[in-house]
């Protein structure tokens, strides 16, 4: 019987225990139901707004807008800068100091085709300077990378058309790859007689006489200049000697 009582006594204290846990938990969704209300639309409703805060944030907002868009302008002024100092360094032949000039601004505007065709044009000049220490090819790698990411920008960029032609052609000894891109510019630009006769060069080059006859044979009669039209019929009667032999 006692053991009975224990069992009845030891249930109903279960039972207590678990209509308070309960209502703790209904009491705590309460509270979480509550916090959930408040962050709906129209909670805010009722709750006057403070004009003079909200002038206060509008004119740090102004204020701040014009801080980037100066600091957005001088970084632009710097990027130019550091060209404008790399072509002054070009023409100086400090190719060397031009390149790092270069390399700064490309770290403002990292989609700036001209940028990327100086500091190819400074590196292809740096590389004279590095036969002694073996680094000479280095450097006319990288200014092929250099033109060839300017051209990636700009496919039709004339001077990197001409100076990867150049390049490819003179410097790296790879003639085949430069025919694409002498062929490439002559079709851009058919009055320069400079494209013409690098075209020529390179269809030479390539092993490609008649055609090279042909571009030589406009040119003794087009050219603007007395030297060019002298220095066309030259290369031109050079050529057709070569191939009657």
């Amino acid at each position: 019987m006692q053991s009975r009582r224990r069992f009845h006594r030891y249930f109903l204290l279960a039972i207590v225990l678990f209509v308070l846990a309960v209502v703790g938990c209904v009491e705590e969704n309460d509270a979480r139901l509550e916090f959930l209300t408040q962050t709906e639309s129209g909670a805010y409703e009722g709750i006057p707004v403070d004009d003079e805060r909200v002038e206060e944030l509008r004119r740090d907002i102004t204020r701040y807008e014009e801080e980037i868009s100066e600091t957005v302008q001088n970084y632009r002024r710097v990027a130019s800068f550091q060209k404008s100092l790399a072509q002054e360094l070009i023409r100086g032949e400090m190719y060397g100091p031009a390149l790092e000039a270069l390399e700064r601004a490309m770290d403002l505007q990292s989609e700036n085709a001209v940028l990327y065709y100086f500091a190819g044009v400074a590196a292809a000049r740096s590389a004279r300077g590095h036969i002694l220490d073996g680094e000479e090819t280095d450097y006319l790698s990288r200014a092929e990378r250099l033109f060839g990411e300017a051209l990636a920008l700009r496919p039709d960029y004339k001077d990197a058309l001409f100076a990867m032609a150049v390049l490819l052609a003179f410097d790296l000894q790879r003639p085949e790859e430069a025919l694409e891109y002498s062929r490439r510019l002559s079709q851009l630009e058919t009055g320069d007689p400079g494209v013409r006769f690098l075209h020529a060069n390179v269809l030479v080059r390539n092993g490609m006489v008649d055609e090279a006859i042909a571009v030589y044979d406009d040119l003794a009669q087009t050219a603007p200049g007395t030297d060019q039209r002298a220095r066309a019929r030259e290369n031109r009667d050079a050529l057709r000697g070569r191939s009657e032999r």
